[in-house]
């Protein structure tokens, strides 16, 4: 090849590397004006800084939500409930809903927009799908009845995913929010300790589906232990006695030997275990049959507390500031957070049961819809109606927690909120300006920064619930009594505004 054709084709790779780094699709949003020290927004020194914000009959509640999801009538350990989720007729079947997932990830026919990438820029072929298809044997949903002995428990931490595969599935990172970290088939962390029913298991055995207490997804099958019914019985028990959530992340907890069980996070819930000096709680891991069995592990009350932590400003500070800063993680990958999952994690030691999607988890209060308000209205709304640290706000593929009003260099009154956020965009979003963790950050009008972003206020939707006022509605009811949508369960959030 002769100098002048590598020069050529030097010139040409140099000049497509800068028009994508000239399309600035991702720059930095800068914090250098928002003060991320938590004592300067909840002071220790305020009179209110103890004070109690929910009312003893709305606190019962809501734990009592929380217990039924993981130990009663909507949790995978309810032979009620399991029945009715695994009998569902088409469409809302398992068979159905895995046929139509396997198609959304099939690139052929898809436009550009919706091809699906891999972690090496390539798009996916045809073998690659197919190959995943196989694995799961589709035939196996053809017949599901209730078994007792499908009942399990996570074992330790687990990515959630909506195949049965570790493959990243990203759309083109040249597509303005598309790319890293916007793994369509993340779904959630499945947190040790959580109670499973295992639907079905891939040809391999690498793999089980499971109904968690708030989704179905994926999970690697060896982080999963069969629970028998001595297990179950004693287990239950134990967490309607006393039920342990931890307030410190990446906590370690080992057994009384001194022996490493595992990381733990905020959002992880554990029985007590009674009977022991100091802070013990019951912790499940396999023995050689992959059966579950329960070891004892203690805990400083600096990481952990029982449920439900009054919710106080104070307390709710002190759980901030574990997660605070923290990078953003979209369906929790790598045990990060991304919005919705920050807000569920961090209301568990309350008692507060959220679902996993942002846009499910403002049906669990009482909910007024200002979507149709101009942003001025929505934000003075927010101001004059926000109860700090119960009141969130869905704007439509993010949510939100609002922490109270504060002034701004004009003394005028703004909202100040907690999130986990990913970035803000203009409209139309042709780039990303990335926060990538969770921050507590003004909701303005513009942020002076950079005013053509869009302000949080002025999206699509703008939702603001109230959980100290329970929800009329039937969706945080025991989901046994008003049908399962399977499809919602399965599908990760943002191929739900896909398909």
């Amino acid at each position: 090849m002769s100098k002048l054709k590598i020069l050529v084709g030097f010139i040409s790779f140099l000049t497509i590397s800068i028009s994508y780094a000239d399309q600035g699709l991702i720059s930095l949003f800068p914090l250098d004006n928002y003060n991320q020290n938590l004592s300067s927004w909840i002071k220790p020194s305020s009179p209110t800084y103890d004070q109690h914000l929910l009312s003893d009959d709305v606190a019962r509640a809501h734990f009592n939500q929380f217990k039924d999801h993981y130990f009663g009538p909507s949790s995978p350990w309810s032979p009620e409930y399991v029945m009715q989720v695994i009998s569902g007729q088409v469409p809302n079947d398992f068979k159905t809903v895995e046929q139509s997932i396997i198609k959304s990830f099939n690139n052929e026919g898809k436009p550009d927009n919706l091809v699906g990438y891999g972690a090496n820029f390539r798009p996916y072929d045809k073998n690659w799908i197919e190959t995943i298809a196989n694995n799961i044997n589709l035939s196996q949903f053809d017949k599901l009845i209730y078994q007792a002995t499908n009942r399990g428990i996570a074992i330790d931490n687990l990515n959630a995913r909506v195949l049965p595969t570790d493959d990243v599935h990203f759309y083109s990172h040249n597509l303005a929010g598309q790319g890293y970290p916007f793994d369509n088939l993340q779904m959630s962390a499945l947190w040790a300790g959580t109670p499973v029913y295992i639907v079905a298991e891939t040809r391999d055995h690498a793999w089980m589906l499971v109904i968690t207490p708030d989704y179905i997804g994926w999970a690697k099958s060896n982080g999963i232990a069969r629970t028998d019914q001595a297990f179950v019985n004693t287990w239950t028990n134990a967490a309607k006695a006393k039920l342990v959530a931890i307030t410190k992340t990446k906590t370690s907890l080992l057994d009384r030997n001194g022996q490493f069980l595992l990381l733990a996070y905020v959002g992880a819930v554990f029985p007590s275990h009674e009977g022991q000096s100091g802070m013990t709680i019951m912790v499940p891991v396999a023995n050689t049959d992959r059966n579950a069995i329960i070891k004892i592990a203690s805990v400083s009350p600096d990481h952990a507390t029982v449920m439900p932590l009054s919710a106080t400003p104070h307390h709710f500070s002190n759980i901030m500031s574990t997660l605070i800063g923290r990078s953003y993680g979209w369906g929790s990958m790598y045990f990060y957070n991304d919005c919705s999952a920050e807000l569920k994690s961090l209301f568990t030691p309350f008692g507060i049961w959220l679902p996993r999607h942002s846009s499910d988890q403002v049906t669990v209060g009482k909910m007024v819809d200002m979507s149709e308000a101009p942003q001025e209205k929505r934000l003075s709304y927010l101001i004059e109606n926000g109860q700090r640290f119960l009141t969130l706000i869905y704007v439509g593929g993010h949510v939100v927690l609002y922490i109270g009003n504060y002034s701004d260099s004009n003394h005028s009154l703004m909202a100040m909120t907690y999130q986990n956020i990913w970035g803000l965009s203009p409209v139309p979003a042709t780039r990303r300006a990335v926060i990538g963790k969770s921050v507590i950050l003004p909701m303005l009008l513009q942020y002076p920064e950079d005013t053509s972003l869009t302000s949080l206020a002025h999206k699509k939707y703008f939702q603001v619930a109230f959980l100290n006022q329970l929800s009329m509605s039937n969706n945080h009811m025991p989901l046994r009594q008003q049908g399962v949508d399977i499809q919602s369960l399965m599908y990760s959030e943002t191929l739900l505004h896909l398909i």
